[in-house]
């Protein structure tokens, strides 16, 4: 009897051991919940070294781990960018504009102790000039005081005086609001890490530096392709450590996984790639109502890239050719008009969520913005007449040709973004009414990145990030080759002459007519199929607090993000 009786105890006794240890798991995961804030995206970040990146998200988070000068805030009632202190803690420009000093915070420390200092800018700025490296943002340094083979003169025109004080010297006048935007994006890396690299390695030993951070988070693990993990860092005054211990980043490509993920609360944020579809709205609402949806108007636009030149002849030769498809301005004119923009619009995002534009400003700067121009309306008729007028005739298949060549063309997007997939075929379907053969190609998105660096695609429905005025300084310029935004490769001196006279301090009135004629050029010239900015709608669980999500930037204030 006593056997049976043991046994009896003896299994009760396991039962309550696993209770308790099903209690003390379940209570240890409650905590790394209260703890932790998950965020979903579609694609993994390209590079997290700020002399590196080149896509919008990896700017984000490289602006919560590196120290930028300043930090941009949106004026919504004026429609500008304005400036507030950050590693620089006060700043003052020259009468003749051709000077700025930047005077430093004496408390900013990099993660491993060492402190930030002008030297570590200084450093970085040679860093970001050299040709090796290739960062997307080097041409900023123009603006300094030159060499005589044309590229900045880092030695005489960076002072540092000392720790706290950064002064630059420019080779003209500058506009405040240029000067503080552009430097601003060029975040430093820390000298006394990088100088046990060789500036030509930086780039193809990427993996192997690590990030060492100065701002309110910092890296824990990033398994590529996989997660990213960011810890509160403690030491930190840029502005001060983060609120959350830790924020993780899961890159999941399949929209609809991520939204089921972000129903079940699996992730508490779902951004990037579009966001929440508004379709997806109506029911998302009704099923999940922890969910809150925040809107980021006016930063995003969506484009189809026309390549201006022929690819292959530029990657074999350096030689501008000009392309046999998109070369001819008539041809992009044809393509934007044959394109059913609202359609995309109503059938995906509806009206209230985007806007039909021509060009790359964002509807956000109304003062400036030139309604006056042609709406390049959906006209098929007239688009093929344009095309006929470039030589452009139906062959025996119904499909267009000129001297024996189709006009056939494969258009290119990234995965995992199901607003441009639609997109992409809406495109294919106007483009085949009209007797253009369009094929559809689907890449992972940092391959897409790359082959439209490398002008590899004829075709590219591809997006921007392009909130502020200064930005659409950079997005053009016919030195195509060190300007990776201008992915056309499109050039006009014209628009190189005004971008240069933009970026210098001027009347309020020769602003305004300078940036008409850029609009003027670009609309008339059609380097993309301009299609629309549309709003980017930010799911994020009502558990996360103090979110402020805006134009500037989704993660803006992310270090002062909390769960309840």
């Amino acid at each position: 009897m006593r056997r049976p009786i043991i046994r009896k105890i003896l299994t009760v006794a396991g039962i309550l051991l696993l209770l308790a240890e099903i209690s003390a798991c379940q209570q240890k995961n409650d905590k790394i919940r209260k703890e932790q804030i998950v965020i979903g995206v579609s694609a993994d970040f390209d590079y997290l070294n700020p002399l590196l990146i080149q896509l919008s998200m990896s700017r984000e988070v490289c602006s919560l781990l590196y120290p930028s000068l300043v930090k941009p805030s949106y004026d919504e009632k004026k429609g500008a960018i304005t400036f507030r202190p950050n590693t620089a803690k006060s700043w003052e420009f020259s009468g003749d504009g051709k000077k700025a000093t930047f005077n430093l915070r004496s408390d900013a420390v990099w993660e491993d102790g060492k402190k930030v200092t002008s030297h570590d800018f200084k450093y970085s700025y040679a860093l970001y000039k050299n040709p090796k490296i290739a960062s997307s943002r080097q041409h900023y340094l123009n603006d300094l005081l030159l060499l005589p083979d044309g590229t900045a003169d880092i030695e005489r025109a960076v002072e540092t005086p000392d720790d706290s004080t950064l002064v630059l010297h420019f080779s003209k006048a500058m506009a405040e609001e240029i000067v503080l935007d552009h430097f601003n994006d060029l975040m430093p890396v820390a000298e006394h890490l990088f100088k046990a690299y060789s500036p030509d390695d930086i780039r193809s030993k990427a993996a192997e530096i690590p990030v060492v951070s100065a701002g309110p988070f910092k890296v824990k693990e990033w398994a590529r392709q996989s997660k990213l993990e960011l810890v509160t860092n403690p030491t930190s005054h840029l502005p001060r450590p983060a609120t959350i211990k830790n924020m993780v980043f899961l890159v999941v490509p399949e929209y609809t996984t991520r939204l089921a993920m972000l129903k079940s609360g699996q992730i508490d944020a779902m951004i990037s790639a579009g966001g929440i579809n508004p379709k997806d709205i109506r029911e998302l609402v009704k099923s999940s109502p922890s969910i809150v949806i925040k809107p980021v108007k006016n930063r995003y636009f969506d484009s189809i890239v026309w390549l201006n030149i022929d690819g292959e002849s530029w990657r074999n030769s350096h030689k501008v050719v000009p392309n046999a498809l998109f070369g001819d301005k008539v041809v992009r004119q044809a393509l934007t008009l044959a394109i059913d923009r609202q359609s995309i619009i109503d059938g995906f995002m509806g009206p209230e969520h985007a806007t039909i534009v021509n060009t790359s400003l964002s509807p956000a700067y109304r003062e400036i913005a030139d309604t006056s121009l042609d709406p390049y309306g959906y006209n098929p008729q007239k688009a093929t007449a344009l095309l006929r007028s470039a030589g452009w005739a139906p062959g025996p298949d119904g499909i267009l040709q000129k001297n024996g060549k189709k006009f056939s063309f494969e258009l290119a997007a990234p995965v995992g973004n199901p607003r441009r997939n639609y997109a992409a075929t809406i495109v294919q379907q106007n483009l085949r009414e009209i007797g253009i053969e369009c094929h559809l190609k689907f890449d992972e998105s940092l391959i897409f990145n790359k082959n439209q660096n490398e002008f590899r695609y004829d075709a590219a429905l591809s997006g921007m990030a392009a909130e502020t005025l200064p930005f659409q300084l950079i997005i053009w310029g016919s030195d195509f080759a060190h300007r990776p935004f201008n992915s056309s490769a499109f050039q006009n001196r014209e628009l190189d002459t005004i971008i240069g006279e933009l970026s210098r301090p001027l009347p309020s009135v020769r602003s305004l007519a300078l940036w008409k004629s850029y609009q003027k050029i670009l609309h008339d010239e059609q380097p993309r199929s301009f299609l629309y900015y549309y709003d980017e709608l930010e799911g994020i669980n009502n558990r996360v607090k103090n979110t402020n999500i805006n134009l500037i930037a989704t993660l803006y204030n992310a270090w002062e993000w909390s769960v309840q």
